[in-house]
């Protein structure tokens, strides 16, 4: 228990400190993901499946012309292995839905690109002469907040960290500490009996007032 009274607001502080660090690093020292997302379906124009012309649409959205056209249009950097990673067909209640979530630095650079893609994926079935219509499920809106890093997450995972390695720290000193505190520690280390004590008069009251 001395040890622990001794050495608890290290505890504290180390645990404070952990936690504003995984803050800032969170905040400052590792780069910012906002995701910008869009749904559409494809529906059929000349009677044919729906669902084979979703299928034909996640490959021609995928295309290098889509790319080249989204990148020419924001004239932005990044690869086509990048954005072929954004572009999924997904099965919602029977239907099969397009959906694009572009992942970029910056939200209004995200939500930038996403509604770019939406507007350009019914020209691009026209030049396929694809006999298909986009049909818009859910427009891109612009992220408030970073998907990663959770700033929160971050700090709560230092302020643990600093917490186990103080509570860490406080063992290691209980451990290697040897000093003689009371009666019972003299039994415990040298295995002889204690006879007598010498009693802290600070720390006691005479009940007669003396």
């Amino acid at each position: 228990m001395n040890t622990i009274a001794n050495n608890w607001r290290v505890a504290v502080v180390v645990t404070i400190m952990m936690a504003i660090s995984g803050y800032i690093l969170a905040g400052y020292g590792l780069k910012k993901h906002f995701i910008a997302e869009g749904e559409i379906y494809i529906e059929s124009t000349d009677g044919t499946s729906s669902t084979d012309k979703a299928a034909m649409a996640a490959l021609l959205f995928k295309s290098p012309r889509m790319y080249d056209a989204v990148n020419d249009n924001l004239r932005t950097v990044f690869s086509y292995a990048e954005f072929d990673e954004m572009i999924s067909l997904e099965q919602k209640n029977g239907t099969q839905i397009i959906k694009a979530s572009f992942d970029r630095p910056t939200s209004s650079e995200a939500l930038k690109i996403a509604e770019l893609y939406l507007s350009l994926t019914q020209k691009v079935l026209n030049d396929y002469d694809a006999g298909a219509q986009v049909k818009i499920v859910s427009r891109p809106v612009e992220p408030q907040y970073p998907a990663y890093p959770d700033e929160m997450l971050f700090m709560t995972v230092g302020a643990v960290l600093g917490f186990l390695m103080s509570a860490a720290g406080i063992i290691v000193i209980w451990r290697l500490d040897n000093t003689i505190t009371s009666a019972d520690d003299i039994t415990a280390e040298y295995h002889v009996p204690v006879i007598g004590e010498l009693t802290d008069l600070d720390n006691e009251i005479d009940y007669l007032g003396r």
